[in-house]
């Protein structure tokens, strides 16, 4: 009788642990993927990215030596790549859209340079197809995006 409930429960845990272990491997190797893109698109443009982070759809990067910045999707990595010139960049700050006073509807980066401002979308909460975290952490994570990319501003 023990070995039978042993056995059903070493199934059991074996029903849930594999699919979860396939799920976790499967997301990493598609991280690396996009990472390995972005890296080589980068090179392709003369750009040695210093730290490359995914952080939910966008794919965002900087080389500190020739400060510039490129961000994607991990969606569409090569559609959607773009790199900024952080010298021709007059203002960096994070922007969010508030729907109440708890709740956060968009959470990005707004970069303003001469020719017009760029928003990077960090969170969108009406943006069903979007891999996305929490608003929260995504305001942090844009937040801390925008003191690296601060420090490249006040260098040029």
């Amino acid at each position: 009788m023990e070995i039978s409930a042993s056995l059903i429960g070493l199934i059991i845990l074996l029903l849930i642990a594999v699919p979860v272990g396939y799920m976790i491997v499967n997301a990493s190797g598609l991280d690396r993927k996009v990472k390995k893109t972005i890296d080589s698109l980068s090179e392709k443009n003369g750009i040695r990215l210093d730290n490359v982070e995914i952080l939910g759809n966008v794919v965002i990067g900087v080389d500190p030596n020739t400060k510039k910045m490129v961000y994607s999707t991990k969606k569409n990595p090569v559609a959607d790549f773009t790199i900024v010139n952080m010298e021709e960049v007059k203002a960096c700050q994070v922007k969010s859209v508030k729907q109440t006073e708890k709740t956060l509807d968009w959470v990005g980066l707004e970069i303003i340079n001469n020719t017009g401002n760029k928003e990077i979308t960090f969170y969108n909460e009406y943006d069903d197809e979007e891999l996305s975290t929490d608003p929260y952490i995504s305001l942090q994570n844009a937040k801390r995006w925008e003191n690296t990319l601060r420090q490249l501003l006040k260098a040029s």
